[in-house]
């Protein structure tokens, strides 16, 4: 049996089994204390069956991972959620290593004669990448740089273990119905397919780079345009502390990791429309002068000036209070596919529990909670708003923005970073004058640029 056709098998396994699973515990209703802790059993055996299967998809699994570990599914229970992401943590966290000697020879047969000017390159990859792995090198010139070598042969096996989603997209499809996950995973998968050629993302890197050259709050490594073909990308190489070390710094420390986070992410995404949509714990760090470094933009989106505008004309109603307008705006953009299905203060009450996080006025500290709840009101049947959002479908254009707030709010929940979100996104769509320090710094920079 062909590679493809096992995995789709096993696959098709894992999906039904835990279709049987769900289909009996729903049928049991009202939740009691032992259906939801049977339930929360049920979808954590989902996620050892799903690491078992997948694990050797490596993109497609690293990017499934990370969707399913930051939606709430369904699980009950605060110490169920956090085993579920650890979980499905080896789908992306401990992808499986090809030997040095192999990625090496890659390497040169990809360069050819350019490969001199990497005159050392570290034993043992410093990560794995969604369709490669990265390694330390040095150049001629004396720079520290970050390779990332494509694993051979890699763009057939994610064509076929991009086709294999499917299977569990139709049950991600049924526990969250308004998300849209059918046109998460289609993007995804255009994503990794536009990925597997390293200079569609040398494109998204070199834009980013050159859009925030000595920019106040944070750094974007220099890509050496030079030593990138379609499967090799080098960039200069940043040393900070990672993510998942931030939680024991100081509240200040916290503070403005999470404001960065939300700028760049989130304020450029209102800004431009074109916006990194894989804000990743792997992807932030810490740098020794205080900014903050992002790295890996090979899933980037590029939103078209009327879908970009409607998404601020949509935020600025809802900051101004104005519920009657944001309506009609979602309405008339399509974000709302069926709107008898739902009355209009109920529809509004709905986009603004889901983004009310960065619409209250005043500071808020982000916890792990708050971003759940934003994912819950906004796509579980759990939902308080279910019975009118189970027949909405997010347009695709806005589905990955729509993801990348949530997985913001997730890594602001993570750092338990506090600021005025509000406010910042208020500077973003013209509303107001700079909020913070941060603020003020980058109008700074940007005025003297």
């Amino acid at each position: 049996m062909p590679l493809r056709a096992k995995r789709a098998a096993a696959l098709g396994k894992v999906v039904a089994g835990h279709a049987v699973r769900s289909a009996i515990t729903t049928a049991m209703k009202p939740v009691s204390a032992d259906v939801a802790a049977r339930r929360d059993a049920d979808i954590l055996r989902f996620a050892d069956d799903l690491v078992a299967v997948a694990g050797s998809m490596k993109g497609a699994a690293q990017k499934l991972g990370q969707l399913l570990s930051v939606v709430d599914v369904g699980i009950t229970s605060t110490s169920a959620r956090d085993e579920f992401t650890a979980r499905l943590a080896p789908l992306f966290d401990n992808a499986p290593r090809i030997p040095d000697e192999t990625m090496h020879g890659a390497l040169e047969r990809e360069l050819g004669e350019l490969r001199a000017r990497i005159v050392s390159l570290d034993s043992g990859a410093i990560a794995s990448a969604s369709i490669g792995q990265v390694y330390r090198g040095q150049l001629d010139d004396g720079r520290m740089v970050a390779v990332k070598i494509q694993y051979p042969d890699i763009a057939s096996k994610v064509r076929a273990d991009l086709k294999n989603l499917q299977l569990v997209t139709k049950l991600a499809a049924k526990k969250m119905p308004a998300s849209n996950t059918q046109a998460i995973v289609a993007e995804v998968q255009r994503q990794m397919i536009k990925e597997v050629d390293y200079r569609a993302e040398l494109a998204h890197h070199q834009r980013i780079f050159d859009a925030f050259q000595g920019h106040p709050a944070w750094r974007i490594p220099e890509p050496i345009a030079q030593l990138c073909t379609e499967h090799v990308l080098v960039t200069e190489y940043l040393d900070g502390m990672a993510f998942d070390g931030l939680a024991e710094q100081d509240q200040p420390v916290r503070n403005l990791v999470g404001e960065a986070i939300y700028r760049f992410y989130c304020g450029e995404m209102y800004r431009t429309g074109f916006f990194c949509a894989d804000p990743h714990p792997g992807n932030i760090m810490l740098l020794p002068d205080g900014r903050v470094g992002f790295v890996d933009f090979g899933l980037c989106m590029d939103m078209d000036y009327e879908d970009a505008e409607v998404q601020r004309k949509v935020f600025r109603a809802l900051l101004s209070g104005d519920d009657d307008q944001a309506f009609e705006l979602a309405v008339a953009a399509g974000f709302l596919a069926d709107p008898e299905a739902m009355e209009r203060s109920a529809a509004t009450e709905y986009i603004r529990a889901v983004s009310s996080w960065h619409l209250g006025d005043g500071i808020l500290r982000m916890t792990p909670d708050i971003a759940r709840r934003s994912v819950a009101d906004a796509v579980l049947p759990s939902s308080r708003f279910y019975d009118g959002i189970r027949n909405q479908r997010l347009v695709e254009t806005h589905a990955m923005a729509r993801r990348t707030e949530m997985c913001v709010a997730a890594l602001l929940g993570r750092l338990g970073a506090e600021a005025p979100w509000s406010a910042i996104a208020r500077e973003y769509l013209g509303m107001a004058d700079t909020a913070t320090p941060m603020g003020q710094a980058i109008e700074s920079w940007a005025q003297q640029r």
